[in-house]
């Protein structure tokens, strides 16, 4: 009796335990090389544009939910993590501020399912979005891009720069709800850093999604910022080298996973590079404005008074 209990405890381990284990907490990255991008080539390219590069990095935290931690770092533990939709606003002196990413919609926030929506919140970012001279995003995720596009028109898309994987007909740009009319025309190119603005370069990443980006900004003090996406969606993704667990990245939601883990190697090298580079995560808001104050990054958009007239 004692022996067949042992068989039967030990098959249920291994049936339950081994895919446990590859869905959730498997986390080798394989020979996933570093990207050929260095720190001095990102420097070059922030100072190639003359122009007034931005004064601050602002941050609005529109919505969040508590997911286990395995998730989204593979095998960091089931402990809930809050996983925060943000925005980002660099202003610029005497010009029109940078904004990264666009926060998330009403309907979007109950399609995943949000524990906490802040519709204020996402009215900041909307006027923010209308004041900015040059919007990027990230990646084409509703979290990131939706905003965007609902908000939609002529000026805002004019001032969005998006690549060929964040608008129509790519798949997944394809799924979000574009205005009548045609779809704009892809504004970033080609698979190297290129510069954008004064001290704003993108990087091609296609990874997390095939228009996944990252963006380096040199501020005008000289202090550098690497906005990673969802590439790393926490801090712990890029500091321990962790992607997605194979439950998401290979069956929810699909990513290049070798890719990922690539582009968390190239973080890692630049930081190397860079001691005081600054790496704000996707959905780490806790770690970049706990209490700890991990990243100099200001709470809330610096929005001046509405307009009378525009009201």
């Amino acid at each position: 009796m004692t022996r067949r209990l042992n068989w039967f405890l030990l098959v249920l381990a291994l049936l339950v335990g081994l895919p446990f284990y590859w869905l959730l907490i498997d986390n080798r990255p394989g020979d996933a090389p570093v990207k050929p991008v260095s720190i001095a080539q990102l420097r070059q390219l922030a100072s190639s544009i003359p122009g007034t590069a931005p004064s601050d990095v602002e941050m609005e935290l529109v919505g969040w939910r508590r997911l286990p931690g395995d998730l989204f770092v593979a095998g960091s533990g089931i402990k809930r993590k809050l996983v925060g939709v943000v925005a980002w606003r660099l202003p610029v002196e005497g010009g029109k501020p940078v904004v990264i990413d666009s926060g998330l919609t009403r309907a979007d926030a109950k399609a995943m399912e949000m524990e906490v929506y802040l519709p204020h919140v996402q009215d900041r970012i909307a006027r923010a979005l209308g004041e900015a001279g040059l919007v990027l995003v990230t990646h084409e995720h509703p979290d990131h891009e939706g905003a965007l596009v609902a908000q939609g028109g002529p000026p805002l898309l004019q001032a969005a720069r998006l690549n060929a994987g964040q608008v129509p007909p790519a798949l997944l740009a394809a799924e979000l709800a574009w205005p009548a009319g045609p779809a704009p025309a892809a504004r970033i190119d080609g698979t190297g850093p290129q510069a954008v603005a004064t001290g704003v370069v993108v990087i091609p990443a296609p990874s997390h999604t095939p228009g996944s980006q990252m963006i380096y900004v040199r501020l005008a003090n000289g202090r550098e910022f690497l906005f990673a996406g969802d590439i790393a969606t926490f801090a712990q993704s890029w500091l321990e080298t962790r992607a997605r667990s194979r439950l998401v990245g290979d069956h929810l939601a699909r990513e290049d996973r070798r890719e990922v883990f690539s582009w968390l190697r190239t973080i890692t090298a630049l930081k190397r590079q860079a001691p005081g580079l600054v790496v704000l995560p996707g959905h780490d808001p806790e770690w970049v404005t706990g209490p700890d104050q991990r990243a100099p990054v200001r709470s809330g958009f610096s929005l001046g008074p509405v307009d009378p007239a525009q009201r």
